[in-house]
């Protein structure tokens, strides 16, 4: 079989493997103290081994937008996906508008770009990733809209008979299912939960809600995680692979209010402040360990990029009923790491001059590592500059082409089940982002 060919149990290639960990909110302001005390020992690691710095951003800072451009290396305005659903040109939302979906995608993304291209790729839970696309040499677990997966994993009839296109192939999904059961709601999670995070008194009314929320996250989370797992033991690493987590971000919308009270013009109350202060600093902490569980089933010769599309910080500060007491809207910069034996070892940059990139960078960044030409209409680089002198000499860039010409049309959403759409409506309410 040739290199980089998939295989019916996996992949075969003798590529070194790019592995690509997004996170959705990181934020040096909290990751920052938790490395100096020794809290994100394998995040450390990473950056012990090559470089950590920023990630420029993006207007509007919506999930959808960013993490397609992340993986198109175009803004909106050419990729098509201008909110959470359907809106029009200037972003505004279509009343009774459809989540989008990854035919709306108006360009490839670097997973399709990759596998029609021989390259092998394991992707889980991207944004904007369902209906799982035919991708020769990939396996690919999508994502129908990220944050509001858990309320779709787990509904009765979903759980029972499985959303569907939820993979591809089409076989993948009988391979996962145990993992997806094992997450449901009610299920062992629960508790590895509870360690984490404990568990918040009845009577705290509001609290409860974005506990209860935020545990969906967690459950889906987690879920991916195994997921991305199973795919490295069985068949991986792909030449190149990607793993999505929403944590952070719900994480930093709900609890920035506990960890920093002393910015809101209203009181919290200090019994809340003293048991979910530290939420955040949990969740980083509960990501940094998931990561180890990845980067342990790594060889030695992987490239590492750890990223996030925005930052993070206190918010809305007279709005007491306000879900997000976190937010990004003025666009702080994401975080980012980039790590392995073809990188620069330089840790994390000082203040001042820790910008790495920006958000179109990555994609034809990716592209090039994995030896194929980036997009003439890409609107960002390469970060060549990171990586070693011989590894540059080694992967010359090729000729930039434009990979658009000959990718299917655009096509209007579609819903997995009669309902679904309703369902992801919810959750957006219940992050906070429309009212």
């Amino acid at each position: 079989m040739p290199i980089g060919v998939a295989c019916s149990g996996g992949h075969a290639s003798e590529r070194a493997p790019v592995v690509v960990i997004g996170v959705d909110g990181m934020t040096w302001s909290v990751a920052e103290p938790l490395l100096k005390a020794g809290k994100m020992p394998n995040v450390a690691k990473l950056l012990e081994n090559g470089v950590g710095g920023t990630l420029q951003t993006d207007l509007p800072t919506f999930s959808p937008i960013l993490w397609t451009s992340i993986a198109t290396g175009v803004s909106y305005r050419t990729h098509g996906i201008r909110y959470f659903s359907e809106a029009d040109e200037q972003g505004i939302p279509i009343r009774n508008g459809l989540p989008y979906t990854s035919n709306c995608r108006e360009v490839p993304a670097i997973w399709g770009l990759a596998g029609e291209n021989g390259r092998s790729v394991d992707c889980v839970a991207w944004w904007v990733s369902w209906p799982a696309e035919p991708v020769p040499n990939a396996r690919i677990v999508a994502s129908y809209a990220a944050q509001a997966q858990a309320l779709m994993l787990w509904k009765p009839l979903v759980w029972d008979q499985g959303i569907p296109q939820l993979t591809y192939p089409d076989s993948l999904q009988a391979k996962i299912a145990p993992i997806l059961a094992a997450g449901n709601p009610k299920g062992p999670l629960v508790q590895e939960y509870n360690a984490r995070f404990g568990t918040v008194p009845g009577e705290w009314e509001f609290a409860n809600e974005l506990d209860r929320f935020f545990r969906g996250v967690y459950h889906a989370d987690r879920t991916h995680q195994r997921i991305f797992l199973q795919l490295l033991e069985n068949g991986g690493p792909a030449d190149l692979n990607l793993v999505y987590f929403g944590l952070a971000d719900v994480s930093g919308h709900y609890f920035w209010r506990y960890r920093q009270p002393d910015f809101y013009d209203y009181t919290v109350p200090q019994e809340q402040v003293d048991l979910l202060s530290a939420h955040i600093d949990k969740t980083y902490e509960q990501l940094d360990a998931w990561i180890g569980e990845i980067t342990a089933k790594l060889p030695a010769d992987a490239t590492i990029m750890l990223l996030s599309d925005h930052g993070m910080m206190a918010a809305n500060a007279a709005m007491s009923r306000n879900k997000q007491s976190g937010g990004h809207d003025g666009a702080p910069p994401g975080a980012m790491v980039i790590s392995g034996p073809d990188v620069t070892p330089r840790g994390l940059l000082p203040q001042g001059r820790r910008r790495l990139g920006g958000i179109y960078d990555i994609a034809p960044t990716l592209l090039q590592m994995l030896d194929l030409p980036t997009g003439s209409y890409m609107e960002g680089v390469p970060l060549r500059q990171h990586m070693t002198a011989e590894w540059r000499e080694l992967h010359p860039a090729l000729p930039a082409r434009d990979w658009r010409l000959g990718f299917r049309p655009a096509t209007a959403p579609l819903l997995p089940e009669e309902g679904m759409d309703k369902l992801f409506l919810k959750a957006i309410h219940e992050i906070g982002y429309a009212e």
